[in-house]
């Protein structure tokens, strides 16, 4: 990497951690700030925490930034079980098709200890996922919640730079679900299995009881 090259990025660095810190540095004609604090209750079920800007009925433009937490309600937490490569681990699905360039922090959280984080400068997001590409997670990695901060640099037109589009996330998961969801790059399963309810355990033992009264029959 050139010294200009370096340069480039630690400027970049310092203008997401000054966006993030709600500073103002000459923001772009649209730039502006959002926050999507997702609770995550299992089974593809989210909502949006009290106070969070909606993903949904948001549209950014070049300079924008925001920060996304996605946070598993109650003691569970996400586990890695085999060391491999995530794609996208935490990203948007959006409407527009395009080319869309990045900077982005990622950081994975166990009971509030930061336990991976990634950085990256003029990152390119191809077709329609907006936030991080493939993520590197090491097997016994275990972390409950999840937070990209992530500046808007550029959006364009698939295979036409010169036009550009806006950006309008969908949903309030990641493109191809919770991360135990995603079918395309498996490894990470959600857990503990929460405990059996008493009354479906209940349920559970009037059942087996009335198959051993039928078998005596």
């Amino acid at each position: 990497m050139t010294t200009h090259q370096t340069s480039t990025l630690l400027r970049r660095h310092a203008a997401l951690a000054a966006l993030m810190g709600g500073l103002v540095l000459a923001p772009a004609a649209h730039a502006a700030n959002y926050t999507f604090d997702v609770l995550y209750e299992g089974a593809g079920v989210a909502a949006l925490a009290a106070g969070s800007d909606d993903p949904g009925a948001t549209v950014l433009y070049d300079g924008d930034t925001f920060v996304w937490t996605l946070s598993i309600v109650g003691d569970r937490y996400w586990e890695v079980l085999e060391s491999g490569d995530f794609f996208p681990l935490m990203a948007f699905g959006v409407s527009e098709a395009g080319d869309r360039t990045v900077d982005y922090m990622l950081t994975l959280y166990n009971d509030t200890t930061e336990v991976f984080s990634d950085t990256a400068a003029d990152v390119v997001n191809s077709s329609v996922h907006l936030g991080t590409n493939t993520i590197t997670l090491d097997a016994g990695v275990k972390f409950d919640s999840m937070r990209l901060e992530l500046m808007l640099i550029s959006a364009t037109e698939d295979g036409n730079p010169a036009v550009a589009i806006t950006t309008s996330p969908s949903g309030l998961l990641p493109i191809f679900g919770a991360p135990e969801q995603n079918t395309f790059y498996p490894g990470i399963v959600l857990a503990p299995i929460p405990e059996p309810q008493p009354w479906a355990l209940a349920i559970a033992g009037l059942i087996t009881l009335g198959a051993l009264s039928r078998r005596r029959r």
